[in-house]
């Protein structure tokens, strides 16, 4: 695992200024263990329903993620008190994806270009996923270019996969 773009950053008064790091990782054990420890709170504030159930939606979205710049990382079976269903975890490159690290409590570590995909009890499915302001910034206030271009991807692939 190495910074994305040498963001280890600790600001001189820790008190006021969360640590924060984002890795790049083609670590696929880090990544499987980050999602299994992670629950629903940690899937991302925006929400989307569909009509395909959680197998069809993650085949539309992987279908679809390279024409908005995103590659499929990994898909991870989905099993916790609130629905099963499937991770789908997309990354920046065809082996790549970012992991950001926070010392904030609520949000130790994140993965932001992760979708939490789960069936409704109507039949269909529902995909949680991150929006851009819920990260951590860094002590400047930006985040690098290459996660932002990912997550503001996110809401055309989803119009465009699941229509």
């Amino acid at each position: 695992m190495n910074p994305l773009d040498d963001l280890d950053r600790l600001s001189q008064d820790r008190r006021r200024t969360a640590l924060w790091r984002c890795w790049i990782t083609g670590g696929l054990t880090v990544v499987a263990l980050t999602v299994t420890s992670l629950g629903p709170l940690h899937s991302g504030r925006l929400a989307r329903s569909t009509r395909y159930s959680p197998t069809e939606a993650i085949e539309r979205l992987s279908a679809h993620a390279q024409s908005h710049g995103l590659s499929v990382f990994a898909r991870i079976p989905l099993h916790d008190r609130e629905g099963r269903g499937e991770w789908l975890v997309l990354g920046l490159a065809e082996d790549e994806t970012a992991i950001v690290q926070s010392d904030d409590p609520e949000q130790v570590v994140s993965l932001p270009l992760t979708m939490r995909i789960t069936a409704e009890a109507g039949g269909g499915s529902r995909i949680q996923f991150h929006a851009l302001n819920e990260l951590p910034r860094l002590a400047d206030g930006t985040l690098p270019a290459q996660l932002i271009e990912g997550l503001e991807a996110l809401p055309a692939l989803l119009d465009d996969a699941l229509g």
